[in-house]
């Protein structure tokens, strides 16, 4: 867990919650999350749906998740010639599911008041 264990300690104290935040922020990482919530993804299949993120920036920000145990590079070799090479959720990426659905819920809520404030 390379990036969560950077914000780990805030006042000489242990934050689970800068953790959590850590593992989830970055530009495209929740709507990488959002999409391997749904079904597995291969890198050009995952790319043409985040079409505005650059393939490099894709890559940085699944190696960052895979290094956190949040999601999986699985590699499959068939014909001795052929890698296909597919990302999923871990079981700890797939415990954040409930998380994750409850903030875009709690953002949807904020969006509507933001909205009818201004």
């Amino acid at each position: 867990m390379n990036n969560a264990t950077k914000s780990e300690f805030r006042h000489n104290e242990i934050c689970p919650l800068d953790s959590t935040l850590s593992i989830l922020s970055g530009k495209w990482k929740s709507i990488i999350l959002c999409r391997l919530m749904n079904k597995n993804f291969h890198f050009n299949e995952l790319s043409r749906s985040i079409n505005q993120c650059s393939r490099r920036m894709l890559a940085i920000q699944l190696r960052q998740l895979i290094n956190d145990d949040v999601v999986k590079k699985n590699i499959m070799i068939k014909n001795h010639t052929n890698v296909i090479i597919c990302y999923s959720l871990t079981h700890l990426g797939r415990s954040l599911v409930p998380l994750i659905k409850e903030m875009d819920k709690w953002g949807e809520k904020y969006i509507e008041e933001e909205q009818k404030n201004n």
